[in-house]
């Protein structure tokens, strides 16, 4: 079997030469399981990839650039065999309307594959005001209705859910490079970062995790101060606060029983 010569300066792989990867790295079992043969890895917020040595816990997105399909991989967290069952059954058994997805388990392996899904990334859309073809408010009712979704597959899957309990993806920073996706023609959005975070909660902890997400947005998108279509959205003080208040009313009537 040869393997690409792993260049730590580049992200996309070109040669056929046999790599000095350690023989036991995570990365080279892969692309030999999965018979991967050009592909990139693709960063997201929680990337952890180490590809000298062999070392845990660790995350990477690799594009398959031949069958344009992607593979999120998590490696060695043994802390959280439960959370990956948790997280691979609600992933395995969803229904995507975007996009088609895989899950694959092992003891110290978690990864989620992915069909390729309309648009570009929002975070290209934010930085370019002529890009804009959506408003804020559409990018933030897509945010709740992305919630919401997660919660209604969450009582399907699991026949309603554990009494009290909501179906949680944690705090999410849904600004971030690589997490939603925006497609102008078909004028939808879609998420295509998750993490293991999936997990039934209190109605308490479910509305506490919500409103940290809705506080870092706001508070992520004051930091592009050089974008004046994003400072104008968010250079009212009162206006922020009615927003979030939208965000919570939202929660409690569309979430909530």
């Amino acid at each position: 079997m040869n393997y690409y010569n792993f260049d730590l300066n580049k992200e996309i792989i070109f040669t056929y030469e046999e790599t000095p990867q350690p023989k036991e790295h995570f990365l080279r079992k892969f692309l030999v399981e999965f018979q991967i043969e050009k592909f990139e890895t693709i960063k997201t917020a929680s990337t952890k990839f180490n590809l000298k040595e062999i070392t845990k816990p660790q995350k990477v997105v690799i594009h398959d650039l031949n069958k344009d399909e992607f593979y999120k991989i998590y490696i060695g967290e043994g802390d959280q065999a439960e959370a990956w069952s948790i997280n691979n059954r609600f992933f395995s058994q969803a229904y995507f309307s975007n996009n088609l997805v895989t899950t694959f388990l092992t003891t110290d392996r978690w990864i989620i594959k992915s069909t390729r899904v309309p648009g570009e990334d929002v975070w290209n859309f934010l930085l370019d005001k002529s890009k804009m073809t959506f408003t804020m408010d559409e990018f933030l009712d897509a945010m709740l209705h992305t919630m919401k979704w997660f919660s209604t597959e969450g009582s399907r899957i699991w026949n309603g859910g554990p009494r009290g309990k909501y179906l949680s993806i944690g705090e999410v920073n849904w600004i971030s490079a690589n997490n939603m996706f925006y497609c102008p023609k078909q004028n939808v959005f879609t998420k295509v970062d998750h993490e293991p975070e999936i997990i039934w909660v209190s109605k308490r902890q479910y509305m506490n995790d919500a409103i940290r997400s809705f506080i870092e947005l706001f508070g992520n998108l004051m930091k592009l101060r050089g974008h004046d279509h994003i400072m104008n959205y968010v250079a009212d003080g009162k206006n922020i606060l009615k927003r979030i208040e939208y965000c919570i009313d939202f929660v409690e009537t569309e979430i909530f029983d």
